[in-house]
């Protein structure tokens, strides 16, 4: 970051707006110092723990820290470079990240015109203790069983096809009066998501309530939260930094690694392991389920003799 700015005040940078740097898509050494003293400046401790914390944040001594604004747009472009090619519809579900549902609305704004992509943002108590998330699965499913009129054992032995017909069914009756565009409240708990509340920014007049209510029952970031728990439960420096009186308020840990690259080639192999290799366990992998390929790829396919 220090070399970003050395750059800049060469090519005149430093006098620009950011939109026309030639860096601008990157913090500065003194701009990032700046922002982390004004995040900073009205944080109060208590006097009893202040002497054993530090406020001093510091990021790696190689690479540059991108904004995450420019961040969120460069990934929605490049998966509308990725995925502009296909005549299919696409549903992107993400959580509440301020900027991130703009970024792709403004990245798939033609395809969101003519209906070809939808967006929506999914909320939920994502802090919320197990026995309350036990409490509310239960709540969750006496009432899908009111409004089936099934029993537990039914419910689990139906076909997963009819079963979601149902429960869309379902959905539509209680969209019976919902205004345009507000959030709807998923009303059956589950485990992983409880109190689930979906943000369709696509919402529109002409969207049929049907629709409309499938797009509620697939708005979940279930799957996407079981891989990055997975991912940062086996890969040690991927994990969330904690920070302990016993080091001075600091995260540092000796796993972590201070070369982005680095962690950036571990996770593109755990990421194709994940996707085409799979555990003893995996009976289908995510790259069988989408048709690109046919069975699991082995060890001795990459390390064979």
């Amino acid at each position: 970051m220090e070399q970003i700015e050395v750059d800049m005040a060469i090519n005149g940078d430093s006098t620009k707006a950011r939109c026309f740097r030639r860096h601008g898509r990157l913090w500065t050494a003194a701009e990032f110092k700046k922002y982390l003293d004004d995040i900073t400046a009205k944080v109060v401790l208590d006097p009893e723990i202040a002497p054993d914390v530090d406020l001093g944040l510091q990021l790696p001594h190689e690479g540059g820290l991108v904004r995450h604004d420019i961040q969120q747009y460069a990934h929605a472009l490049m998966l509308r470079r990725m995925v502009s090619g296909s005549d299919c519809r696409f549903y992107f579900v993400q959580d509440g990240d301020a900027g991130l549902s703009k970024a792709f609305l403004a990245a798939f704004a033609p395809e969101v015109q003519t209906g070809r992509v939808d967006v929506a943002t999914v909320a939920f108590d994502k802090y919320q203790v197990n026995d309350v998330r036990e409490t509310l699965w239960v709540q969750g499913r006496r009432e899908l069983r009111t409004d089936l009129g099934l029993t537990a054992h039914q419910i689990d032995c139906l076909p997963e096809k009819v079963f979601n017909e149902e429960i869309d069914r379902e959905i539509v009756k209680r969209l019976a009066g919902h205004r345009l565009g507000a959030p709807f409240a998923w009303p059956y708990h589950t485990k992983s998501e409880p109190s689930r509340v979906v943000d369709l920014k696509t919402d529109r007049p002409e969207l049929t309530t049907e629709r409309y209510a499938r797009l509620m029952r697939l708005a979940t970031l279930r799957s996407v939260d079981s891989y990055f728990h997975k991912i940062r439960s086996n890969i040690r420096p991927a994990s969330r930094p904690v920070s302990t009186p016993s080091n001075n308020g600091r995260t540092w840990d000796r796993h972590f690694l201070y070369k982005p690259e680095m962690l950036i080639k571990i996770i593109e192999i755990y990421r194709f392991h994940h996707n085409w290799m799979g555990t003893r366990q995996t009976k289908m992998t995510p790259a069988m389920k989408l048709g690109l390929a046919k069975g699991r790829v082995y060890e001795r396919d990459l390390f064979g003799n």
